[in-house]
């Protein structure tokens, strides 16, 4: 990494984090910016936890969404930091306080809708809006349909989201997959585009997951396909840490903003 870039990097984290999440390995910054989109998507897909009704005796998309609201509600805390509004099936959140959502989201301002549908059993959760945290900036358009199986809640995702990660990147996403939504942790597991600064890349997601601290868990997996070939790999190895294996096999510790 050239001086200048450094100094780039140390200005959007802090100095005294730069040398843990910036890296000389162009393809290890690959690696780190990947898995910064991907815990962007964490938190859209999260997101939708908090609009995850039941449907159980629903009769229309507009109790759907009054159900929703009533959930989101409870969701985001201190009490009193949201104001809720409801038109049609569509739910909009609009946060006036410094809240507090799932899995770790912190300090969200800015405004969410939800526009909610019942599929038989299924809820359909279309977010929008443009939402900042702590360490995000995030610009959903997402299709998130939650469904119950088992006592745990299984989601499908597609759609894409825009914004600007905690490293400074300008971020796309766009993708589809699969995962749960628990109390306390949020499964990723899927395929997507994702583009941050000028790189590009086709990024597979293996059981991401993010929990209540707002970091993933060690154990799943990330791997960057160029259209060139070259391949890397992204192993979280909890909390803040990752381990990023490039093309020629060479291994590198380092770090990825997360958490409270």
């Amino acid at each position: 990494m050239s001086p200048a870039s450094m100094w780039r990097c140390a200005l959007a984290l802090g100095m005294a984090r730069a040398l843990l999440a910036c890296s000389d390995d162009p393809t290890v910054e690959d690696g780190l910016r990947a898995a910064e989109a991907v815990a962007m998507a964490s938190e859209v897909v999260g997101l939708a936890q908090a609009f995850a009704a039941p449907t159980t005796g629903l009769t229309s998309d507009v109790m759907a969404a009054e159900r929703s609201a009533a959930v989101a509600q409870a969701a985001f805390t201190p009490t009193g930091c949201t104001r809720i509004q409801l038109r049609d099936n569509a739910v909009r959140v609009t946060f006036v306080g410094e809240c507090n959502g799932p899995y770790g989201m912190r300090v969200l301002d800015g405004a969410l809708v939800a526009t909610v549908a019942r599929r038989g059993e299924q809820l359909e959760v279309a977010l929008s809006g443009e939402l900042r945290t702590r360490h995000s900036t995030l610009r959903p358009a997402l299709n998130v349909t939650v469904s119950s199986l088992a006592g745990t809640t299984q989601v499908e995702y597609v759609g894409n989201f825009t914004g600007v990660g905690a490293r400074g990147s300008a971020v796309s996403f766009d993708g589809r997959g699969v995962g749960s939504l628990e109390a306390s942790c949020v499964q990723l597991n899927g395929s997507a585009s994702v583009t941050a600064g000028s790189e590009a890349w086709t990024v597979l997601i293996a059981s991401y997951n993010r929990c209540a601290g707002g970091c993933p868990m060690s154990g799943g997996n990330l791997i960057l396909n160029r259209a060139s070939g070259a391949q890397t790999r992204v192993e979280l190895t909890g909390g803040q840490g990752v381990s990023v294996t490039n093309a020629n096999g060479r291994a590198e510790a380092a770090s990825v903003p997360c958490g409270g």
